[in-house]
């Protein structure tokens, strides 16, 4: 009987501390970038078929590795063009559709280290998805 009474009491407790639990709203994950990686920006991109620019400055530093993450609702993500501070740029190819919470590829950049000047990147979301998708960039020293 005490055993029963002393499983019924541990159960207990445990349904109200998880019955708590679901109270406190989630930590939102849309600024938080892989460990080692640094926010370069955001854009928040419109629907139908387009096109955004990110400027970085030159105070973010050199990189050699860029990750795109989407938040919000999912975008087809065509191609990145990153045009690098000496006039040079890249084109990578993406192709991926991105649900809402996922990343792309790791991309790693021609050379060494670069400074970016701005990134370019060519998209498409559907109408009838819920919000406007944002697109988060973060770069690798």
């Amino acid at each position: 009987m005490k055993t029963l009474l002393r499983t019924a009491s541990i159960l207990l407790i445990a349904f109200i501390f998880f019955s708590f639990q679901s109270l406190v709203p989630p930590k939102s994950t849309e600024n938080t970038p892989v460990r080692g990686w640094v926010k370069l920006g955001k854009r928040t991109v419109s629907k139908g078929s387009d096109h955004d620019v990110l400027m970085v400055t030159r105070n973010k530093g050199k990189f050699r590795k860029l990750l795109f993450k989407v938040t919000r609702s999912p975008v087809h993500i065509r191609n990145i063009k990153v045009i690098f501070a000496d006039g040079s740029s890249q084109n990578v190819v993406i192709n991926r559709n991105l649900k809402k919470g996922s990343t792309t590829r790791i991309i790693d950049l021609q050379g060494r280290r670069r400074i970016i000047k701005k990134i370019v990147f060519n998209y498409h979301t559907r109408f009838v998805a819920r919000g406007k998708a944002r697109i988060h960039v973060f770069g690798m020293h």
